[in-house]
């Protein structure tokens, strides 16, 4: 079974997409504090991360750099999403290592396709 971790400082977010990748037969698990993501994705290697970019204390670019820095997890899929929907931040998101990026509100099924695209073909 697919994992994903979502990570949002928003816990409706969390909810709302997590009871959306239930439906898809995907295991889902959300954080709300960016600071306990790095040591989540250590512990428990999701197949994917969902990081909002936007948060408060630690933005997404700083869970990306702590995640992208550790020969543990470094290969680990993230896919940022943001409601900013510009060709400079999407460039820097990818520059910085995210795997893809995401327009928060974009149908659910370009979400589920796109994260999708990441998830082990064993899972």
């Amino acid at each position: 079974m697919a994992k994903i971790l979502i990570v949002d400082d928003q816990p409706e977010v969390c909810e709302v997409m997590q009871r959306l990748f239930k439906a898809m037969g995907w295991q889902s698990d959300c954080l709300t504090d960016p600071k306990t993501v790095h040591g989540t994705v250590r512990d428990q290697k999701p197949d994917v991360v969902l990081l909002d970019v936007m948060m408060p204390e630690l933005d997404g670019f700083g869970v990306l750099r702590a995640i992208r820095t550790d020969p543990d997890v470094a290969t680990t899929p993230i896919v940022m999403y943001s409601a900013v929907n510009d060709e400079k931040t999407v460039d820097r998101a990818l520059a910085a290592g995210a795997d893809d990026y995401i327009v928060k509100g974009a149908p659910f099924r370009q979400m589920r396709d796109r994260v999708g695209l990441y998830v082990r073909a064993d899972s």
